[in-house]
């Protein structure tokens, strides 16, 4: 060992806060050096990690037993303070793979990992099943808007009819393709001829969505082939109507509720009426049930009626004005 060594040593020890010690005559210098590391690293992993290896390789050097006095409560307080999370877990394992905790540390690893890997995987199934409820959700709304725009699109053709007393060739194209040729496909009997729509929908209950369906029925009466009058009718179609546009399912609706609905369906009856016959032209004509609304102008005559039971429909008639 060269005088050099000993000097630079000596300097070392002179300036440094940490150095608690000089190496001895017997003491090599790489041990020196995992001890000096032991005590002025700059991180606690790498002085344990020090004191560690110079535990297990120099058992009986100069500064064993300074070394362990301070090795094991802080080791001790290192693993207990990492207990609960595992980056501090991890840096253990890599400072010290042979330190007394070790077992421990890789024992309580797997537990955390096996922890957020469910946390993980309950994470993406409610992630899952948020997205198909948004799917539903979606759908849902995509059916009421699709019932609410049939009978919209109907109303309007029904309404547009200007040739009352006339063959039912003469209606317009759009309507003779809608009625006879778009599926469920109308057809006639006699001097009957009708169409029927099964619109099925869901509404938001209290707790998951309830499926609910509509028939609406696309009638045209005819007398000796002559179109006579058009009519939308379905069982309970305004509250059915009602439930689409509130959000709320009425399956058997009280008296207050079937008011509330068909009041809500007179709004819209209302609006849709209001090109072809609107209110500043064509006052309502005063009702009694089961008419709620009936108006007259411009060689038309728009009747809507409530039926006062389940067994009949609701309906609105399109017929040419009485002479």
């Amino acid at each position: 060992m060269s005088w050099r060594w000993w000097a630079t040593t000596l300097l070392s020890c002179a300036t440094a806060l940490g150095c608690a010690a000089l190496p001895t005559l017997t003491e090599r210098p790489e041990q020196y050096h995992l001890y000096r590391a032991a005590r002025i690293a700059p991180t606690l992993e790498e002085r344990l990690r020090a004191a560690d290896r110079y535990l297990h390789e120099v058992p009986g050097g100069p500064h064993t037993r300074q070394l362990r006095n301070w090795f094991g409560p802080t080791e001790e307080k290192y693993f207990l303070s990492g207990f609960n999370r595992l980056a501090n877990l991890y840096a253990y394992e890599a400072a010290l793979p042979r330190g007394p905790h070790i077992e421990d540390v890789k024992s309580r690893i797997a537990a955390l990992e096996l922890k957020r890997a469910r946390r993980v995987t309950t994470q993406t199934d409610e992630d899952a099943r948020i997205v198909a409820t948004q799917a539903r959700l979606a759908d849902a709304d995509s059916k009421r808007r699709a019932f609410v725009a049939t009978f919209k699109d109907w109303t309007a053709r029904l309404i547009k009819i200007n040739t009352f007393g006339q063959p039912t060739s003469e209606l317009g194209d759009e309507t003779i393709f809608a009625f006879r040729l778009s599926e469920p496909r109308g057809s006639c009997q006699g001097d009957s001829c009708k169409k029927l729509l099964q619109l099925s929908y869901d509404v938001p209950g209290e707790r998951e969505l309830m499926a609910r369906a509509a028939l609406l029925e696309i009638q045209l009466d005819l007398d000796r082939g002559l179109l006579q009058r058009a009519r939308l009718a379905g069982p309970e179609l305004w509250t059915r109507l009602a439930e689409a546009l509130s959000l709320r399912p009425l399956p058997s609706p009280t008296p207050e509720e079937r008011a509330d609905s068909v009041n809500r369906a007179l709004m819209l009856v209302r609006a849709l009426l209001e090109p072809a016959l609107p209110a500043g032209e064509c006052p309502d004509t005063p009702t009694a049930p089961p008419i709620v609304l009936e108006r007259t102008c411009r060689g038309l005559r728009a009747r809507m009626s409530a039926a006062p039971s389940a067994a009949d429909d609701d309906s609105l008639e399109i017929a040419p004005a009485s002479p």
